[in-house]
């Protein structure tokens, strides 16, 4: 199987016409891949072990090394849309979604963006990253849950939302202190309605929470969160935060793809953070 090969089969199983802006070909070679190595967090050393021990790709899900530098943009499309679906209005969903847009932009102004790339090349090792096709994966996963949860029990509580995420083979292997926790809220909270957030390149702002709190989440499942966030949620006191856990939650969506790529016949060997 080829990169561009790979490359597709990640754009069908997620369902996208083109490749998000921070994710895709850090490096292709253009020779067969056999053998991965994977990870959540690649470096140039990995590239380097991967080469020593007979590999022909790395493939990681945080996107060290994707060179595109309107990745910005992919922040605010995917904030907007996430809280329209939360109840939030278009006007007041744009406004939230791209107020930091020029900071966004200007961050990427000054990174190093070619040297997973270069050292890769040097290697003649194809490198791969995929982070928010991973992350819509992992979120699909997770909300299938909660909207069973939901079905089944109207009145579920905090502590329900936790064993259902603990149902889950990632979350119920991640490493102690790693696994889902409650961080606003209590357990014996009523959940209400439960949304899951996972994609959108980083985590929503204290307005953003607010504002989707304020349209009728009771609970959000996250994968991390900020002191201003807890802080600000808190003060608020209408909904409740579960972070289901970073590495945790990475996996569960980039599993799905390696598992896609080991059907069709190449061997992965999973390393760096994937449960």
């Amino acid at each position: 199987m080829t990169v561009k090969e790979m490359n597709q089969i990640v754009l069908e199983l997620v369902g996208l016409t083109e490749m998000s802006e921070d994710s895709g070909i850090v490096f292709d070679n253009g020779k067969e891949i056999k053998k991965i190595l994977a990870g959540i967090d690649m470096d140039t050393s990995m590239l380097i072990l991967a080469k020593q021990l007979g590999f022909d790709c790395v493939a990681q899900h945080h996107p060290a090394g994707i060179i595109n530098a309107n990745t910005f943009e992919l922040f605010g499309r995917d904030h907007m849309k996430k809280l329209m679906e939360c109840g939030v209005p278009i006007n007041v969903a744009q406004k939230l979604a791209y107020k930091n847009s020029d900071v966004r932009k200007r961050g990427m102004h000054s990174r190093n963006r070619t040297q997973m790339r270069d050292v890769a090349s040097l290697l003649d090792i194809c490198d791969v990253a995929y982070h928010t096709p991973a992350d819509m994966l992992a979120e699909r996963a997770a909300q299938k849950k909660m909207d069973a949860l939901m079905e089944r029990n109207s009145r579920c509580t905090v502590q329900d939302v936790i064993d259902e995420l603990l149902t889950i083979r990632e979350y119920a292997e991640a490493l102690e202190g790693q696994k889902p926790e409650v961080w606003v809220g209590s357990k014996e909270s009523f959940a209400g309605r439960i949304y899951v957030e996972m994609y959108g390149v980083g985590a929503p702002s204290p307005e953003e929470y607010i504002a989707c709190s304020d349209a009728g989440i009771g609970t959000f499942v996250g994968m991390h969160a900020t002191p201003e966030v807890i802080e600000a949620m808190k003060n608020h006191g209408k909904s409740n935060l579960i972070i289901a856990g970073h590495m945790a939650s990475d996996s569960l969506g980039f599993n799905q793809i390696l598992d896609a790529w080991a059907a069709k016949g190449i061997e992965i060997v999973r390393i760096a953070g994937i449960t």
